[in-house]
């Protein structure tokens, strides 16, 4: 059978896809860009078959379905590593649940058995000509999740990009359970303009930087802010060191302020611009 003819046996719809999860499972998104969109909605719309799903997932960029379908919590539990603005309200809401962690240390949490997975969902890039998905903008600890899965269920998605790389970074149709299509787009990490308090804070740190420093912002209005001062700035030859690229680094890298010339600790991370 060659990977066309196993990618064709295994697609199914996200409502067929589903029917893997039981109650009782832990069901992992991974986070941010891998959110599986359709197969929420699928999962969801399951709620009054199942019981005590545990689903979990890092800094939502939309509204998640097994939340906003199940208010009451009867079916499933949301918990986050990380939280989004969509996050922070569900958790004020106790709709969702944050996990406190150390984010150099999640992958670490899969592989020891921490953080169980009965069922993976991920977004992915479409397969290459040899059977490959690209984990494609998401790739921080996905690997430790999908090795500690029973499970694998694929979303693929045509505006997932496929990011060439040598290892970690990529799954074989082989290796997967299910195959669902999309077409939604991805979503975006609110960050919104900032705010007058933002622009306030930001304009209190820009005093204490200088040419070659390395910088970690985060998302969200105060460190887009930031990012602007710097980017109009006539400081050089920045570091980032980072697990997330947020819009603030993006206006960093298109003013030129970004070369990691004068960093110290894993320069190589300067070929991360170049994706």
């Amino acid at each position: 059978m060659n990977v066309y003819e196993e990618y064709k046996k295994k697609l199914v719809s996200a409502e067929e896809a589903v029917k893997i999860v039981k109650s009782g499972d832990w069901v992992d998104y991974s986070q941010t860009c891998s959110f599986p969109e359709d197969l929420d909605a699928a999962l969801a719309a399951r709620r009054d078959e199942l019981e005590d799903v545990k689903v979990r997932n890092a800094i939502s960029m939309k509204p998640v379905q097994i939340v906003e379908q199940d208010p009451d919590q009867k079916a499933f539990t949301y918990n986050l590593w990380h939280c989004s603005g969509i996050d922070r309200k569900y958790v004020d809401q106790g709709r969702a649940f944050y996990s406190p962690m150390l984010f150099r240390n999640c992958g670490s949490y899969y592989s020891r058995g921490y953080a169980p997975v009965n069922v993976a969902m991920i977004t992915v890039s479409p397969m290459d000509k040899n059977g490959y998905f690209s984990y494609g903008l998401t790739n921080c600890c996905m690997q430790e999740m999908l090795d500690a899965a029973n499970h694998i269920v694929l979303e693929v998605n045509p505006n997932m990009p496929f990011v060439f790389g040598m290892e970690c970074d990529h799954i074989h149709i082989s290796e997967v359970d299910y195959v669902v299509e999309s077409t939604k787009p991805l979503g975006i990490a609110p960050g919104g303009a900032p705010s007058e308090i933002d622009k306030k804070i930001a304009g209190n740190i820009f005093p204490y930087l200088y040419d070659g420093i390395t910088l970690q912002i985060g998302i969200g209005g105060m460190p887009n802010a930031l990012g602007g001062l710097i980017a109009d700035s006539d400081l050089k030859d920045l570091g980032m060191h980072t697990e997330l690229m947020s819009d603030g680094y993006l206006k960093l890298y298109q003013a030129g302020k970004i070369t990691n010339k004068k960093k110290t600790a894993e320069p190589r991370q300067r070929c991360i611009l170049h994706l």
